[in-house]
């Protein structure tokens, strides 16, 4: 008999499930009870996957349009990134993504594609010109972020008047001797997030912070919609 498990995608801004999604949150990000939440979360939109059974929350994302975010209290990357290149240079709607998160129980499965998918019709109905977010690299050390930052540098960069800088007393204490890191080596080293950043098209735009809260490495991240591989989002369509 097949058991394979059967999944609900959703977008939601209130209720139950979203309540649920805080609680993995709390669960995947800091191994505790309770809800993680923070002041932009009545701002977004977020997309949670529900095991259809159980009807329990199993992956999570959130979205936050610019111009939402332009009517209230920013995006969260500006608590850790000055944005003023970003603002300036990205015209039309931009969206940023971030807090995903998906149950260890179901990794084996293509939760984030799942996720993509109603991302991408997001993307679509609110004609979303810029994706933008944090990525996070978990348990750092100032060696691999050095590799990480000098592969993302060399390769994906975007051009200058892209770049974002970290806020002052946000800086990561990577080591800036490493100049090279050969690809074998970087895929090691980078997380699935940023992997299918960089297969979507997307760029890096500069160093990354130090994400003290959740103790990890974050750099900015900003998908040009004009320039995606649409040939890699298709899988998710």
């Amino acid at each position: 008999m097949d058991h394979t498990p059967h999944f609900d995608v959703l977008t939601v801004e209130k209720g139950d499930l979203l309540e649920q999604a805080f609680v993995l949150r709390r669960k995947v990000f800091f191994n505790k009870t309770g809800k993680d939440t923070d002041i932009f979360d009545d701002l977004c939109r977020h997309i949670v996957v529900v095991e259809h059974d159980s009807q329990q929350v199993i992956g999570t994302y959130r979205l936050l349009l610019g111009s939402v975010a332009k009517a209230a209290r920013g995006f969260y990357s500006e608590t850790e990134f000055d944005l003023t290149n970003i603002k300036k240079n990205c015209p039309g709607e931009l969206l940023e993504m971030g807090r995903a998160c998906v149950d260890p129980a179901y990794r084996k499965y293509p939760i984030l594609n799942y996720m993509w998918k109603a991302i991408t019709a997001y993307m679509r109905e609110h004609e979303v010109a810029y994706v933008l977010g944090c990525a996070s690299v978990e348990d750092p050390s100032p060696q691999s972020i050095g590799k990480v930052y000098a592969f993302l540098k060399t390769h994906v960069f975007a051009p200058s008047q892209l770049l974002v800088c970290p806020l002052k007393g946000k800086e990561y204490p990577y080591d800036k001797t490493i100049t090279h890191c050969e690809r074998r080596e970087a895929a090691r080293l980078l997380p699935s997030l940023i992997k299918n950043y960089l297969k979507i098209g997307a760029y890096a735009c500069g160093e990354p912070v130090w994400d003290k809260t959740f103790n990890t490495a974050d750099f900015f991240m900003l998908l040009d919609m004009k320039r995606t591989n649409f040939s890699y989002l298709e899988k998710f369509l």
